[in-house]
């Protein structure tokens, strides 16, 4: 005989017999209540009745026909002074006080009150799930071969899941929009990984960003140009000072410069396997430290073009690069005689690289620039250059 689930809700006794055999399971609480709904339906009891039924149950009272009637009237959450309130938010932290903030109005004014700072915010978006690390919660939304997804969430040093009919890019943006849009809210650390995937799937910045997110650094991997534009233009260009960013493709990241983000970066690392020419070095003057691939055609008019540049930027302290010139039979040799540098001569030490360091004072100024070269493989060398002051 199949029991229809209205007159499951109905039966106040059925329902507090399947809460009594939570208890005797000696199931947690929070894990009772998610077994309850799943069998009864979410809308059978609210979280504080099953609460009260819970605990009651748990301390020995059996009787499933006490009468509540008689019991003075619970006090809630919102019947606490504010002044209260704000101490007990006040001693939460950002993760804590945003899962208090969807509780109510009253409670989320509060939470709102303190501007919500996260260290690190990690988005994944694949073509079988959407994942994101809150600080150090975890939270996964994966699709289902049977249709809808299956909701992961890290708790106590285990996962709660969740099954829903709705795709796992939704039922990812239900939990990341409301985040996202929090007032004042600020990230030290954001990164987005797109998968190749995720072009046919049309996933843009609005979807994720609807407003532009206070991010002070951001790393962003994508397999286009204009991905990454996309997603770097979403980040609030006054407060963003580091940019990290991998495209594995070859492309003219013209596009990237000319984005109001990267003109106010102070901070800039491109993965290596991105390639620049000499024509871009003119970008990062305005930058304090910068890592990039550097190819140039002839290094002896290359190298004293990088240290004239490097030289006339006011704001630059470091950087790290690989040089390799393509189309001049490149040598580590040529690199250092192009400085005017001499490269050491004897024998090195197991696994060690030959290296040379040269400093070449900046005209008419107390500080110079410290070059190291260090030699490579296929051709290439590692060069780090530092502004350091004379004493």
């Amino acid at each position: 005989m199949k029991l229809s689930s209205d007159f499951l809700k109905k039966n106040q006794h059925f329902l507090r017999s399947c809460i009594l055999y939570e208890v005797v399971r000696e199931e947690p609480i929070y894990y009772a209540y998610n077994n309850f709904c799943y069998a009864v339906g979410k809308d059978a009891m609210e979280y504080p009745d099953f609460e009260f039924w819970y605990y009651r149950f748990y301390q020995g009272e059996l009787d499933l026909d006490y009468d509540r009637s008689a019991d003075p009237e619970p006090k809630k959450l919102v019947d606490m002074p504010v002044v209260l309130m704000k101490e007990i938010v006040k001693n939460l932290d950002a993760v804590e006080r945003t899962c208090l903030r969807s509780m109510n109005h009253a409670i989320k004014d509060v939470a709102d009150s303190f501007d919500p700072v996260f260290e690190k915010l990690d988005v994944g978006v694949y073509d079988f799930s959407l994942t994101w690390k809150l600080n150090k919660l975890s939270f996964s939304c994966d699709k289902q071969e049977s249709g809808g997804c299956r909701f992961y969430k890290e708790h106590s040093h285990s996962w709660i899941s969740e099954k829903s009919e709705e795709s796992y890019i939704q039922k990812s943006l239900e939990y990341l929009t409301p985040l996202l849009t929090m007032p004042n809210i600020k990230v030290n650390h954001f990164s987005l990984r797109l998968s190749e995937e995720t072009i046919a799937m049309n996933f843009n910045c609005d979807d994720l960003l609807p407003v532009p997110l206070n991010a002070k650094s951001v790393f962003i991997e994508s397999q286009t140009t204009n991905q990454v534009v996309q997603f770097l233009s979403g980040m609030r260009p006054g407060s963003l000072e580091s940019i990290s960013l991998k495209i594995p493709e070859r492309e003219n990241y013209e596009r990237i410069f000319e984005t109001d983000q990267f003109k106010q970066a102070k901070n800039v690392e491109f993965d290596m396997d991105m390639e620049f020419n000499m024509a871009d070095l003119v970008h990062f003057s305005h930058l304090k430290t910068f890592k990039f691939n550097l190819i140039g055609r002839n290094t002896f008019e290359d190298v004293p073009k990088i240290r004239d540049i490097i030289s006339t930027s006011e704001n630059f302290e470091s950087c790290e690069m690989i040089y390799y010139a393509f189309r001049d039979d490149f040598s580590f040799e040529k690199f250092a005689a192009s400085l005017g540098a001499e490269i050491p001569i004897g024998p090195l030490a197991e696994g060690e690289r030959l290296t040379f360091t040269h400093r070449y004072q900046i005209p008419e100024s107390n500080e110079c620039l410290e070059f190291i070269v260090k030699k490579q493989y296929h051709g290439r060398c590692l060069v780090n250059v530092f502004k350091t002051r004379i004493s």
